[in-house]
């Protein structure tokens, strides 16, 4: 009696050690599946403040459990005799299977979430992707030489060529943007660079600064860039006039507290001249006079963020800068069809006796009137074809061009040279029609569309159709100011997209 007593003594504590243990381990494996559940969710999607307390729990009830286990290893003794071998028995078999099953979780667990978490590291299927993508990439700079005033645009790449060297031979991708206030600290400011280093690779540059982020710039490295290594996209000439800008006396007549500088390459103004100004490296200010030709050149505008209907920006372009020009080249097809190489917006001849001019007949704010006025006499006399070919709209003549003797049109731009109407005469001039131009949607990324191209030049016949280009005028920024060739088979009559075409 008492030794079958004993015997059921020994399975009666070893299931109640047993259950312990399982309870104890299956606690053990719900914890480590929490904490790599956490985990993951950190590495795939962030929300630290979510994720860390969690953690932190979850590591800390790991840490007291191995604690609590190893010393219990250390102090304890067998817990069931070996002299009882029913018990002893019953304890290893049990214990032999859970080992087996804590250890087979423990393993897909770990399998399972580091499986996800290593994806989340991969370009780009996470946030830990990101993370370690900015620890490589993002440098942050201290910004000294903060005062637009004192050191221009120079003084910002001076510092960051302190940690990052930057080729010497940069380019804007879109545009260089820059706020300053009265005082002339730079405030923020953004701009996409690339160029080529030593070894000819192309590099980028994602720079950008806010002052309300503890004055640093921060640059981020080797991102995508639409590389074209186009002169026109130069970003010395924007360091060159910034130099010699009187920019304190510029915006010391705008009564507000926060201005901007913006620069996008070389630029076309069309035919409009408000706010333009040519300046040397001397700091000799001159404005432009009436344009007889295309405003093109590297501008640096400067104006009143938000407000630019209340104060007009004005651009200054230093003449002293590459390649920096005022006036437009004939495109080949152009000159294909101009019979003098005097042909201008306002001016074309057919041949050398034979051309048409607008003439100003009226101007108010900006805009002007215009008549057409012919000559067959080379530009001895000219009589007046049509006195009213806009038929009462105002805006700044923008071309004319003949095809023949009585195929024409003309362009009058308006709004400051951010948009255009094309007119068309099949009897040399006397009646011209509007032609309507289809409009190509655009998808901007907060999902609206527009229509970019609102500028049209003058068609030219190439292989027996008409074509025209159609630029995106003053305020175009779309695809690097690219333009749209539309073509017509019905000469002019009516026009057909086909293709994003040539760089404004």
């Amino acid at each position: 009696m008492n030794c079958r007593g004993e015997n059921e003594k020994y399975m009666e504590s070893a299931k109640i050690k047993l259950g312990l243990s399982i309870l104890a381990w299956s606690i053990f494996i719900f914890v480590y599946w929490i904490l790599f559940y956490e985990l993951y969710t950190l590495c795939q999607f962030g929300r630290i403040h979510n994720n860390i307390t969690v953690l932190l729990i979850c590591m800390v009830i790991l840490l007291a459990w191995s604690i609590f286990f190893i010393i219990r290893k250390v102090r304890k003794q067998s817990i069931i005799s070996k002299e009882n071998v029913e018990g002893y028995s019953f304890y290893s078999q049990y214990k032999i299977i859970r080992n087996f099953i804590a250890i087979l979780s423990i393993v897909f667990i770990t399998g399972f979430y580091g499986a996800k978490i290593y994806h989340s590291a991969i370009n780009y299927n996470g946030k830990l992707s990101w993370f370690l993508a900015d620890l490589k990439n993002k440098k942050s700079i201290k910004l000294e030489h903060s005062n637009i005033y004192e050191s221009g645009i120079e003084g910002i790449l001076l510092d960051i060529n302190k940690k990052i060297h930057m080729p010497e031979k940069l380019y804007v991708a879109n545009s260089f943007s820059l706020d300053f206030d009265s005082n002339g600290k730079i405030t923020a400011f953004d701009a996409l660079l690339y160029g080529k280093n030593d070894k000819g690779k192309t590099e980028s540059y994602l720079i950008s600064y806010s002052s309300k982020n503890l004055n640093n710039i921060i640059v981020h490295l080797n991102g995508y860039v639409n590389a074209s290594f186009n002169d026109d996209k130069l970003l010395e000439p924007l360091i060159n006039t910034v130099k010699v800008i009187p920019l304190k006396k510029t915006v010391s007549s705008w009564s507000d507290d926060k201005y901007g500088i913006l620069y996008s390459g070389k630029r076309s103004f069309g035919y409009n001249t408000n706010g333009i100004f040519y300046i040397d490296s001397k700091g000799n200010v001159s404005p432009t006079a009436d344009a007889r030709s295309e405003i093109i050149g590297y501008f640096v505008s400067v104006y009143v963020p938000g407000k630019e209907n209340l104060y007009a920006p004005i651009r200054y372009s230093l003449t002293d800068n590459l390649n920096n020009t005022k006036t437009a080249e004939p495109s080949k097809d152009n000159k294909k069809s101009s019979g003098q190489s005097n042909n201008t917006a306002e001016q074309f001849f057919l041949s050398k006796q034979v051309g048409y001019r607008l003439e100003v007949t009226d101007a108010a704010a900006g805009s002007r009137a215009y008549s057409l006025t012919g000559t067959t006499d080379g530009g001895t006399t000219w009589k007046t074809i049509n006195k009213d070919p806009f038929s009462g709209s105002l805006g700044v003549a923008a071309g004319i061009t003949f095809l023949n003797d009585k195929l024409g049109f003309l362009c009058l731009s308006s709004s400051g040279g951010t948009k255009g109407q094309l007119y068309r005469t099949e009897d040399r001039g006397v009646s011209y029609r509007k032609v309507n131009i289809p409009g190509v949607k655009v998808t901007l990324s907060n999902g609206e569309t527009y229509n970019p191209f609102d500028l049209p030049g003058m068609p030219y016949e190439k292989d027996g159709t008409l074509n025209v280009l159609v630029g995106q005028g003053a305020d175009g920024d779309y695809n690097e100011g690219c333009k749209a060739l539309y073509q017509s088979k019905d000469n002019g009559l009516t026009w057909e997209f086909i293709e994003e075409s040539a760089k404004g």
